[in-house]
């Protein structure tokens, strides 16, 4: 059937625990600006996620600990006014959600008042849970972020890969069951052993979604800029080769700098002239205020 006559649902928290419970995988995707927004969510992805890859990939910060809350705000924003299906869940930046639980509360409704998200992702630990809980409580649905956290970079000793020993391991296993149990409805787990995301989803009540955390999990998440290759900075390996872009832009950034060298754009047959009366009359008027 074709995807644009097929009856579609909103997809909500409820149809993404259904999906786990019936052992349907769940595909997400990392979108930042409308157009990829409006071509993700016409293939039918089920997370739209707004991550701090977006504001890196698109406004050049080097690390996540960089974007401002108002540069993902606008982001989420450009993001829900063309996505009408997928649910979309706007990335908490560093620091908005650890200083008081009021300014948590305050900056996670803005990301779904102002940026017309449908959930919110934080990053954290069993201490950050209690904060979770009560944005949780605020009526905001949150997804949590184990494994790799950008935003921990210091704390976590680098982006490398998190929970190789059985005690880093057993760690993430209990900042994870704490933000269950805070009432999330979901967990993002980022390049960590397969094993971890195997036995997390086995054991944990809802779905977790991987990214870089083998193939074991409920759902699959990958940021569109390395799906496509359009970023200023090179790709995590675990990201996957889907297509490479910038050799087409590049292309097509050069053929329009070398036809306007070459005085072949603009082109001939598109512009527009004024019919010889009106030139002559426009030619008059202005030799007058001259």
């Amino acid at each position: 059937m074709n995807r644009s006559t097929e009856k579609r649902r909103k997809v909500t928290p409820k149809l993404l625990q259904e999906k786990k419970d019936r052992g349907e995988i769940i595909v997400a995707i990392g979108v930042y600006d409308s157009p990829m927004a409006a071509i993700a969510d016409e293939i039918g992805f089920d997370l739209l996620i707004n991550g701090n890859a977006g504001p890196m990939s698109l406004l050049g910060h080097p690390t996540p600990i960089d974007v401002r809350f108002e540069e993902q705000l606008t982001l989420m924003q450009a993001v829900t006014r063309v996505a009408r299906y997928g649910l979309t869940v706007g990335h908490m930046p560093y620091m908005t959600y650890n200083i008081s639980v009021s300014e948590a509360i305050r900056n996670a409704a803005r990301l779904i008042a102002e940026g017309g998200a449908d959930a919110v992702k934080c990053e954290g630990n069993k201490h950050t849970a209690k904060t979770v809980a009560e944005i949780v409580r605020a009526g905001i649905p949150v997804m949590g972020h184990m494994g790799m956290q950008a935003s921990r970079k210091l704390e976590q000793s680098g982006y490398g890969f998190k929970g190789r020993t059985a005690q880093e391991a057993a760690k993430i296993v209990e900042d994870t069951q704490a933000f269950v149990d805070a009432g999330v409805f979901g967990i993002i787990l980022e390049y960590v052993p397969n094993e971890i995301t195997q036995y997390l989803a086995r054991t944990m009540p809802v779905p977790i979604i991987s990214v870089g955390g083998g193939p074991s999990p409920d759902g699959i998440y990958i940021a569109s800029s390395d799906v496509v290759g359009y970023s200023a900075f090179p790709k995590p390996k675990h990201e996957g080769s889907f297509v490479d872009v910038r050799p087409l832009i590049q292309q097509g950034l050069q053929q329009y700098k070398d036809e306007v060298l070459s005085h072949r754009y603009p082109y001939a047959e598109y512009t527009q002239h004024m019919t010889p009366q009106e030139h002559d009359k426009f030619l008059q008027l202005v030799e007058r205020v001259a």
